[in-house]
């Protein structure tokens, strides 16, 4: 894992964070670092291959964070978390790794110092190379009464994550969608577990009672469509007319959706190894397979 994290991301931090060498989170937190994991049955979990965990917590239906990599596709990696419990459901929540740590401390600066720069909280800081300008913001910002407090920390201001904005036209990434908002122009290279809504892209529209009394959907579905995100298209016929067409972006993006258990998304990560030299993927794909590979009782959604 270490390997793969030092490929992809450029920051050691990350590193450090996902093989426990900086241990952000108490040991009573529920949550576990995901580079240490390789002897505890809970991280046999699966999760689909466009998600990288850094860390998992296991206080009631399991959540991740960590890095949001498409390989394929022309989109930059990110930091998000994943919700096991919602269909897998990924949101951004970080456009750069800056913005991950520091909102990790934020948030710990609140749960569990309960807002009181202690040693501790400080030599957790200087660990995790948090300036003292940066510190000096926590209380302020701490004070709003708002979700997504993290957002208004200065480090978020420039290329906010998805996950602050309610307002399209305010985002410059290249995720798709948060519980409010959908990207159009990103739905081209968007996966399905990245849709929050799922009638943007076709599911569960239905019309009930008489026509009179119909109510307009809350979310209408977008104009065009990719056939990996449509409802009624057999994934695994379209993944092989991918492969044929050589559009491996789109192959890529249709094994992480649903209809395929781990067995066969791992079979298919290994076709696309054989037509992809980057080594991170190649890592990756052999470690997903290991871990998640074998398993073909079980269908993503």
């Amino acid at each position: 894992m270490k390997e793969i994290l030092n490929e992809i991301c450029s920051d050691p931090r990350i590193t450090e964070i996902s093989m426990g060498t900086i241990r952000p989170f108490s040991e009573y937190s529920g949550r576990e670092y995901y580079g240490t994991t390789s002897k505890n049955d809970k991280a046999d979990f699966p999760f689909p291959p466009l998600f990288i965990p850094i860390i998992i917590d296991y206080n009631s239906t399991p959540v991740a964070e960590g890095i949001i990599k498409h390989w394929f596709c022309e989109r930059e990696y990110t930091f998000g978390y994943i919700d096991f419990g919602s269909g897998f459901l990924i949101g951004e929540s970080a456009r750069s790794s800056e913005q991950f740590i520091e909102g990790m401390l934020f948030e710990q600066f609140i749960d569990q110092f309960n807002y009181v720069m202690t040693d501790e909280f400080l030599s957790l800081a200087k660990k995790l190379q948090i300036s003292e300008e940066a510190l000096s913001k926590f209380y302020e910002v701490s004070e709003r009464e708002t979700n997504n407090t993290d957002c208004y920390l200065p480090i978020f201001i420039e290329n906010q994550p998805l996950n602050c904005i309610y307002n399209k036209n305010n985002y410059n990434g290249s995720h798709p969608s948060n519980e409010v908002v959908i990207i159009e122009r990103n739905i081209l290279q968007a996966s399905f577990f990245e849709i929050f809504q799922k009638e943007w892209i076709g599911y569960n529209i239905k019309n009930r009672g008489f026509s009179f009394f119909n109510r307009k959907p809350k979310y209408q579905p977008l104009d065009n469509i990719p056939d990996w995100l449509k409802p009624d298209i057999e994934k695994k016929e379209l993944f092989e007319y991918y492969m044929v067409k050589k559009e491996y972006d789109k192959a890529w993006l249709t094994i992480n959706g649903p209809g395929f258990n781990p067995n066969e998304v791992g079979e298919r990560l290994q076709r696309l190894k054989q037509v992809s030299t980057e080594k991170a993927f190649h890592l990756w794909a052999d470690f997903w397979c290991s871990k998640y590979g074998h398993m073909d009782s079980f269908i993503f959604v």
